[in-house]
C-alpha cells in the first residue's frame, strides 16, 4: 500500500489450511502515520465499516479475521 505506519501490538494469529497451501498470517493494530495508500497488488482498495463486511466476498484464510473484527467492534 506503500504508506508509513506506526504498528502496534499484534491483533490476532491466523494459520490457514488450503489443500496445498498453509498459510500464517499475523495481524498488528497500525495507524497510517504519513502517505495515501496505493493499490499496488490488488484491482481495488477501499476503507469499509465492519457493517459493510458482508457486503464483499473474502479469502477462506479471511474468515477468522472478519469474525473477530466484528466481535470486537
Amino acid at each position: 500500500m506503500a504508506v508509513t505506519l506506526d504498528v502496534g501490538e499484534v491483533f490476532m494469529d491466523v494459520v490457514h489450511k488450503y489443500p496445498d497451501l498453509t498459510i500464517h498470517l499475523t495481524l498488528f493494530h497500525a495507524t497510517i502515520r504519513e502517505d495515501i495508500p496505493q493499490k499496488l497488488e490488488h484491482n481495488n482498495i477501499r476503507w469499509i465499516t465492519v457493517d459493510e463486511i458482508d457486503q464483499y466476498a473474502f479469502c477462506p484464510a479471511d474468515v477468522e479475521i472478519l469474525r473477530r473484527l466484528k466481535d470486537v467492534r
